[in-house]
């Protein structure tokens, strides 16, 4: 049995002293997605709240429901081993992560599963958005994966976005894994819910923008950056102790 980040915490109280920093390049793939909204100004918040490193606290989640999907163990071993974890809010993720993806996990068979190659999009801007990451599942056939594992659910419009931009990705860094089928894997609490449910979606019903929609999207982002960093320099702080199960 191979047990992953059993003895390991990685918490968040090892970067409360860290200090924000302003931003020098756009946050990556489904980070910038989730920012993007009908409100400027909050997509201006979020990413000054990004200037504040946030602690990885969904990787022990992400790294055990990818040892089940290799067959590595199995859901209830997966369980155990969330349940052993150091740190507080990890050990709450990985178990709610886990026990709302129990049904799936336990119906797939088992496969190799390796992460692509960093790919990035440019922006009307001129800046590069990385689309990282990005997961190839060894089947017949194959199939690439997206796992969003945030207690905030992606919006309807941000994730038909996040498809459009990993196949523009795809077309650029990987153009022979653009006609794979995908799975974009939401594990997050719906509105009007208290607890986390697994969606799982493809390429048809995350209903891919077209080129305009992704280009209106796109503009919305930057035209959040330019006004960013149009605010100037800010007077760094400590960051404030996250909230429990903060995305």
């Amino acid at each position: 049995m191979c047990y992953v980040w059993g003895g390991r915490s990685t918490g968040s109280h090892h970067l409360e002293n860290a200090l924000s920093k302003p931003l020098t390049a756009l946050p990556t793939f489904l980070s910038a997605v989730s920012m993007v909204g009908d409100d400027q100004e909050r997509t201006i918040r979020e990413l000054v709240h990004a200037e504040r490193p946030s602690p990885p606290i969904y990787d022990p989640a992400r790294d055990l429901f990818i040892g089940v999907l290799r067959g590595h163990f199995t859901i209830e071993e997966a369980l155990v081993q969330a349940r052993r974890l150091h740190d507080g809010t990890e050990r709450r993720c990985a178990e709610d992560v886990l026990a709302a993806s129990k049904s799936f996990l336990t119906k797939e068979l088992p496969a190799g599963v390796a992460r692509l190659k960093p790919m990035e999009i440019l922006l009307p801007n001129g800046l590069e958005l990385g689309v990282s990451p990005v997961w190839l599942r060894y089947r017949s056939p194959d199939r690439l994966m997206v796992l969003h594992f945030w207690r905030q659910p992606l919006s309807d419009w941000q994730r038909s976005a996040a498809a459009a931009i990993l196949i523009t990705a795809l077309k650029k860094d990987n153009p022979a894994y653009m006609w794979l089928d995908l799975d974009f894997i939401s594990v997050a609490i719906p509105d009007h819910s208290t607890a986390r449910r697994l969606r799982l979606y493809n390429w048809h019903t995350l209903k891919v923008l077209d080129d305009e929609g992704l280009s209106r999207f796109l503009e919305r982002l930057c035209n959040a950056w330019a006004a960013y960093q149009r605010r100037g320099p800010r007077v760094t702080k400590p960051r404030r102790q996250p909230g429990l199960f903060e995305s």
